[in-house]
């Protein structure tokens, strides 16, 4: 859903699974000291929409936190906040700070794009701050790309490895992460959320209390808040993950991931991605094609192809070295009439790009 001016005064509510506009005014919180929201402020005149930010929470004292600082690295935003007073009485006190980034930072209108928020808030004047609550702001332009994750397996990168399975159904994205706990038993966790086509966060729920397949009696697992997962998909087979927990004191536990989609395959050179294929445009004029891509050849350890029987259709494809198992980084088909087209979303069943005219293109896999 693309944002509309009839949405630009929604402020997203606090807390709650969805919004008024949901997919551009979104709203991502952590699971309980704090959260931030974000929403479109109308400015006369302004040649971009200007959107500010509200952090709401309960603090442990009468002494909430007041701003302090606000920084911008790139796509990264540091809020920064500090209770002022040593000696405060200790009662629950809710606390709301509101703030626009571009006026805080005496910086122009924020460039359409998705922003990382952190929030610091310190305790005391001498005391240290705390990471408080994390989310993801889509504040993309109306005519920014959508990604589609594939569904199936995907995996952290590094020796450390963590398995999620990822599921698109319907614009609702489930999610299972496959863990342990701390005494080394298995853990699985499981969520879903809406998801607008670049960003996803989703309340983890650790599933207890089932029974085996060989039970003779069915019983009914419960669920336990457990975990954050939010989700930044830069292509349909790779992605940022940030896992996030509440600690004791409130503050948050945060544990940021590049994961990517898990070919299931025993070969890591690039014959799993041989096969028949269909190509097909966006375009309404334009015929699907159905290619079959079976022939492998090696180019180097960086680079394959995979072509038709005859030579006459090519995908020659692009690898990081250092993670052959990974899908590859793009993609360039070469068809019969001469005609190419460029995949940089690479995934296991399906590419997206665009051809030589700039229109957007879709490979998708039929047949293994």
């Amino acid at each position: 859903m693309k944002p509309r001016p009839a949405t630009l005064r929604t402020l997203c509510c606090l807390l709650a699974a969805a919004c008024a506009a949901p997919a551009y005014a979104q709203m991502l919180s952590t699971a309980a000291s704090a959260s931030v929201s974000s929403h479109y402020s109308s400015v006369p005149n302004a040649i971009l929409p200007i959107w500010s930010l509200s952090v709401a929470g309960q603090w442990a004292t009468q002494c909430p936190p007041v701003l302090q600082s606000v920084a911008l690295d790139g796509n990264d935003l540091r809020i920064d906040a500090r209770s002022m007073l040593d000696l405060c009485v200790p009662r629950p006190t809710p606390y709301s700070i509101e703030l626009n980034p571009a006026l805080a930072l005496q910086h122009g209108a924020f460039a359409p794009d998705v922003y990382r928020v952190s929030f610091y808030a310190a305790d005391g004047a001498q005391g240290q701050p705390k990471l408080r609550a994390f989310a993801l702001i889509d504040r993309s332009g109306p005519d920014a790309a959508t990604t589609t994750p594939e569904t199936g397996f995907w995996s952290s990168d590094g020796a450390d490895r963590t398995l999620l399975s990822l599921d698109l159904q319907g614009g609702q994205l489930s999610a299972a992460l496959l863990s342990y706990d701390a005494d080394g038993q298995p853990a699985w966790l499981f969520g879903s959320a809406p998801y607008d086509g670049r960003i996803a966060h989703v309340s983890m729920l650790r599933l207890s209390g089932g029974s085996s397949a060989f039970a003779p009696a069915a019983a009914s697992p419960h669920g336990d808040a457990a975990m954050t997962l939010d989700l930044q998909f830069s292509t349909s087979a790779r992605a940022q993950a940030w896992l996030s927990r509440t600690r004791g004191d409130g503050s948050l536990q945060l544990r940021a991931l590049d994961i990517s989609r898990l070919p299931l395959a025993a070969s890591v050179d690039g014959s799993a991605w041989q096969g028949e294929w269909v190509l097909v445009g966006d375009a309404d004029n334009v015929a699907p094609q159905r290619l079959r891509l079976s022939r492998f050849q090696a180019l180097g350890a960086d680079r394959f192809q995979i072509a038709s029987a005859d030579g006459s259709i090519a995908l020659d494809c692009e690898r990081a070295l250092a993670q052959p198992e990974q899908p590859p980084q793009s993609c360039s088909l070469h068809l019969a009439d001469g005609s190419t087209s460029r995949f940089d979303s690479v995934a296991i069943g399906r590419m997206d790009g665009a051809d030589a005219s700039a229109a957007a293109v879709h490979l998708l896999r039929i047949k293994p």
